[in-house]
């Protein structure tokens, strides 16, 4: 009776064990950082830009705005970006570059960012250098996992430009940014322990 008790213990651990190796819950896999297997988002965003200077407002008081979007995530609250912007109308343009915060997991989930580049707005009768100049971007914002390779973002964000005017501006933009099928896909990294 011993042995058919010991036998049939034996067997349930050697099925708990291989079921625990088959579904990747390895115990030696716990804590091990993990990263994302596709890290690259991108799409065309859409939005509206109010100036907020008065010098700004005297050549157009609201700009459409329209970008070419770009996300590395590198960590799973953190991501790079990298925005081509085209103020409409005229020949307004800039980009920024910067990190984005995602303190939450789920299919929303807010975000902060903040970043710099180079605008130029478009005034006539101003030498170009003093239309051009260094710039910064703050915004809050939200992704919206719509399927595993499609999101909407959505972002608040202001713009200040380092030129003469010390242009400014605030808005709202919505996106649709496309990425790939392994987005959601981890990828265990063990150098990084």
């Amino acid at each position: 009776m011993v042995k058919q008790m010991v036998a049939v213990a034996t067997l349930a651990l050697a099925i708990t064990a291989q079921g625990l190796l088959a579904s990747g819950n390895d115990p030696s896999e716990k804590g091990v950082p993990t990263s994302p297997l596709g890290i690259y988002t991108g799409g065309i965003t859409v939005g509206a830009i109010r100036a907020m200077n008065d010098e700004l407002k005297k050549e157009q008081s609201t700009f459409l705005k329209l970008s070419f979007t770009n996300s590395f995530y590198f960590r799973e609250d953190m991501s790079l970006f990298l925005d081509a912007d085209w103020f409409i109308p005229g020949k307004n343009f800039g980009a920024d570059f910067g990190f984005d915060f995602i303190p939450f997991r789920g299919d929303v989930r807010p975000f902060i960012g903040a970043g710099v580049g180079a605008h130029y707005f478009n005034k006539p009768g101003v030498k170009f250098g003093d239309n051009f100049g260094p710039s910064g971007t703050v915004h809050l914002g939200c992704i919206i996992d719509l399927t595993d390779r499609v999101q909407i973002k959505v972002r608040v964000p202001l713009h200040i430009v380092g030129n003469e005017a010390v242009d400014q501006g605030a808005g709202i933009d919505i996106g649709m940014m496309f990425g790939s099928r392994f987005r959601n896909v981890k990828k265990l990294d063990y150098n990084k322990l």
